[in-house]
């Protein structure tokens, strides 16, 4: 639970005029609330980011106010999204890159404010570096997730800063008769020697885009908060009781002893044994189907929501005891809250040094 000594020792800044503004009037959209960034997260955002930019302005005096690191995790995590992310486009190809910070903590696991305001700026330029060093046409940073690494020596906590970037231009539209495409993620090219993403990426980029949300006009998507991770596993989804093929299951998997592993059966393409479908379509739907089941959860309303925020799918194999060769696909699909950030369209440049 977030702290209140932060908002504690804000409002106590402000009256005493240490910075100028704690409180920033929230524009809020006209739709539905159930799509809208609850007020207060705005506030308690826009606060640390005027906190912030007066402890770098050197207005901010040592307070020696402490906020739990289930705060520090909060605030950074969604500081950096309010700021710096735009969750609203599509894209033709993700970079995924991961940074480390290390946080100071007593032994109550708390951090001094100005330790959190430091290690915000220097969450920043690790994410700055990275993301400039991606080249690409249309690079948006899309999102940043932060989350507790574990323990260091001398009572520091070790955390870890995951952020996707997004580059290129998407291709809309179902999977054509001419489309393949290799199950294994990190693949160079397709079925037939073509330059190609393997079927995981294609599956996180069509998925990103078909939950893509379009805000209000006048403002941006960012995701923030506490990230819920959902793996699903190809055993829990078969289709038939008797397997004859690999679309007897929701997601990709294949094994040696329903029929031989050849280039053919890795190969995700449109009419396969005379399916008169197309296998990376085939997948998809269920992708797709996987979410909505669980964004439709009777839990999952209110200020309590999450929303799809991206996916990681891999892809596995490995030969058993009995000399069978499997290759399968393990999803795992990442929800977080949503909101709105209307008081500018474009987001603020990440820091270039």
């Amino acid at each position: 639970m977030m702290t209140r000594l932060f908002l504690l020792f804000l409002a106590t800044c402000f009256l005493a005029g240490t910075f100028n503004s704690c409180n920033k009037e929230t524009i809020q959209s006209e739709n539905s609330s159930a799509e809208v960034s609850d007020e207060s997260v705005i506030r308690l955002l826009s606060n640390f980011t005027d906190a912030y930019s007066s402890f770098q302005n050197g207005k901010l005096l040592k307070s020696g106010q402490k906020i739990d690191l289930d705060s520090v995790i909060w605030y950074i995590d969604g500081a950096i999204n309010y700021n710096y992310a735009s969750g609203e486009f599509s894209f033709g190809k993700f970079h995924k890159d991961t940074v480390y910070v290390e946080v100071a903590l007593d032994p109550n696991m708390k951090a001094m404010i100005e330790d959190v305001l430091k290690l915000y700026g220097e969450s920043l330029q690790l994410i700055g570096s990275k993301y400039y060093a991606i080249s690409g046409e249309n690079r948006k940073f899309v999102m940043a997730t932060v989350s507790d690494a574990g323990t260091l020596p001398n009572g520091k906590r070790k955390l870890k800063i995951a952020t996707l970037t997004g580059t290129g231009f998407p291709v809309s539209g179902n999977f054509g008769p001419d489309e393949n495409y290799k199950y294994n993620r990190g693949a160079l090219y397709n079925c037939d020697g073509i330059p190609s993403s393997g079927a995981p990426e294609v599956f996180e980029l069509m998925l990103s885009d078909h939950f893509n949300t379009t805000p209000p006009t006048g403002c941006r998507v960012f995701y923030y908060g506490t990230e819920s991770a959902l793996e699903i596993h190809y055993e829990s989804h078969r289709l038939n009781t008797t397997l004859t093929n690999y679309l007897d299951y929701k997601i990709f998997a294949a094994s040696d002893n329903v029929l031989p592993i050849t280039n053919v059966t890795e190969c995700l393409e449109y009419d396969q044994d005379g399916s008169g479908i197309h296998e990376m379509q085939f997948y998809l739907d269920y992708l797709i189907d996987f979410v909505n089941q669980w964004l439709d959860q009777p839990g999952n309303s209110g200020t309590n929501r999450k929303w799809f925020a991206g996916s990681n799918i891999i892809s596995k194999s490995e030969v058993n005891d009995f000399n069978e060769k499997g290759i399968w696909h393990v999803p795992t699909l990442l929800l977080k809250k949503r909101g709105y950030s209307c008081e500018q369209v474009d987001p603020i440049e990440l820091p270039t040094n």
